[in-house]
């Protein structure tokens, strides 16, 4: 676990232990997730980044470097989100508080292992925006894209779709990595 995500715990720790006196010391370590900076609300999508963790180091690699980075990456399973005949976007939220926030939509009625490599693709794009300092908003995540950090996805209509080649390589090897662990 990283050096910031052990602060985090410990202030829920903190914050949380005052309230209620029946905390036992040992069920605290089970309590703090081992992606803080990687966060959902969807069952199936938190299964997911379980299995990743547990069978890819490719995956387990880029969980790690975004939970060093100042970049929180929310993941949304509302397919709703997504451009026609795409499965995984992520889009750029917000910067403030010395964070930068993102948000992943992906399509939760593929299979696990395609759920896992879609994870993995999309993470990879979250650590692209944490190795750009340029990177603050939506436009100057177009810019970068544009100007060599990705290209333009011709197979989308919409005119701010990016992709890259290193998030297809890690989607790739995490798909790998998953079917070879079945």
């Amino acid at each position: 676990m990283t050096p910031r995500c052990q602060l985090t715990a410990l202030l829920i720790i903190a914050l949380v232990f005052p309230l209620t006196g029946t905390v036992s010391a040992e069920s605290l370590p089970d309590q703090v997730p081992r992606f803080c900076q990687v966060r959902t609300t969807d069952h199936r999508v938190a299964v997911a980044l379980e299995q990743g963790l547990r069978i890819s180091a490719t995956f387990r690699e880029l969980v790690d470097h975004i939970n060093a980075s100042d970049v929180v990456v929310y993941v949304s399973a509302d397919a709703r989100a997504l451009p026609p005949g795409i499965d995984g976007h992520l889009t750029f939220l917000s910067a403030t508080g010395g964070f930068r926030y993102v948000v992943v939509h992906v399509n939760t009625m593929v299979s696990l292992p395609r759920l896992v490599s879609l994870l993995g693709h999309e993470l990879q794009h979250a650590r692209e925006v944490a190795e750009t300092d340029g990177i603050v908003d939506s436009a100057s995540m177009a810019r970068e894209y544009a100007g060599g950090l990705g290209y333009q996805n011709r197979w989308v209509s919409h005119e701010h779709s990016f992709d890259s080649r290193a998030a297809i390589r890690a989607g790739e090897q995490v798909l790998s990595d998953v079917l070879k662990a079945e």
